[in-house]
């Protein structure tokens, strides 16, 4: 009796496992919205949608490009023996870019999984009497950004600065041969409100000497437009019904738009060195008990961002191979293991 009793608990557990694990099943099926199993990468094959780059998509993207004293050419690195990235999605670098000097020595300045030469280059960005090497680059795979690289080509070449954005940076040649380098910051994505209804406040700088300066306040027009429209956008009842909102109560989730267009008006005064007002557009503007708190989260965010290039950092332009991280030997598991098996048996 005991016996039968025991087989039919016995069938009920596992019919009751054997149903959820079907519905488990069904469930990850027909949820369109379920995670996927590894992290979005792109592949091989694809191109970065916001820039273009010469590699490896070009057919003549090794040819050489002549600047200053020395020769510059993007050329394929060697592939790894054991490098699948349409498998592994370690996005290891697939381009590099050599510099040549006039007596023939050649040395490697930038391993990226994209990479070009920026048009600007040749240009003396920094005033020092010397041409300028800008290269462009895009991380790929897991990675985040797209990267940039300043080189000085002088006696010996010195990388002046380097860059990382999610969105790309455009050099704009001015009349006396310098470059404006206009940037959307995107330190600001995913910052309150979602990636979709981000507010990336745009960041004017330039180069003088090897100093990175940000001249952001001397273009007002780039922020004032954009100032004027949120605000001719914004009705007094959002208003007042934003003002009146608890954030710990559902995150202004219910009120993303107006939410956008506060930030747009309050970043703009911040980049555009109009902090004063800033301030004052945000007392004006946003809950008073959270204020304090979003003052100091915008400080904190715009000093992590892309100003954290101003200061030069500049040094020889040879930089070394990536090399790929050897994996420690995993220890051994319970059942191979005879210390451990040991006891088990016992």
């Amino acid at each position: 009796m005991k016996n039968r009793l025991f087989f039919l608990l016995l069938t009920l557990v596992i019919a009751l496992s054997v149903l959820a694990h079907a519905q488990k099943d069904d469930d990850d099926d027909d949820d369109d919205n379920a995670l996927p199993k590894h992290p979005p990468v792109m592949k091989p094959t694809e191109k970065p949608a916001a820039a273009s780059f010469a590699c490896p998509y070009d057919k003549d993207f090794q040819k050489p490009h002549k600047i200053g004293a020395y020769t510059v050419r993007i050329l394929p690195t060697v592939k790894d023996k054991d490098d699948k990235d349409d498998k592994d999605q370690d996005a290891d670098p697939r381009c590099r870019a050599v510099l040549t000097s006039a007596a023939g020595k050649r040395i490697t300045i930038a391993y990226e999984w994209a990479l070009t030469i920026d048009p600007i280059s040749g240009s003396d960005l920094n005033g020092d009497g010397t041409p300028d090497l800008v290269l462009s680059g895009y991380s790929g795979g897991l990675h985040c950004c797209y990267v940039y690289e300043i080189v000085s080509l002088g006696r010996a070449p010195k990388e002046l600065h380097t860059f990382q954005n999610p969105v790309p940076i455009t050099f704009e040649k001015q009349p006396d041969g310098t470059a404006l380098i206009r940037a959307a910051d995107g330190v600001f994505d995913y910052f309150i409100v979602p990636h979709t209804d981000a507010v990336i406040p745009q960041l004017v700088l330039k180069l003088q000497g090897n100093d990175l300066v940000d001249v952001s306040a001397k273009y007002p027009e780039v922020y004032d437009k954009e100032i004027e429209q949120a605000r001719s956008q914004i009705t007094a009842d959002e208003l007042d019904k934003f003002k009146k909102s608890n954030y710990h109560a559902n995150l202004y989730t219910d009120q993303v738009p107006t939410v956008h267009k506060v930030l747009t008006i309050v970043l703009d005064y911040v980049y555009s060195g109009r902090e004063e007002k800033a301030w004052q557009a945000l007392d004006e503007l946003w809950p008073a008990g959270d204020v304090s708190r979003v003052k100091s989260l915008i400080a904190e965010r715009r000093n992590r961002g892309m100003l954290a290039n101003l200061a030069c950092d500049c040094k020889p332009a040879m930089i070394p191979k990536p090399t790929r991280v050897k994996r420690k030997p995993s220890p051994p598991d319970e059942i191979s293991d005879p210390r451990v098996k040991s006891i088990i048996d016992d």
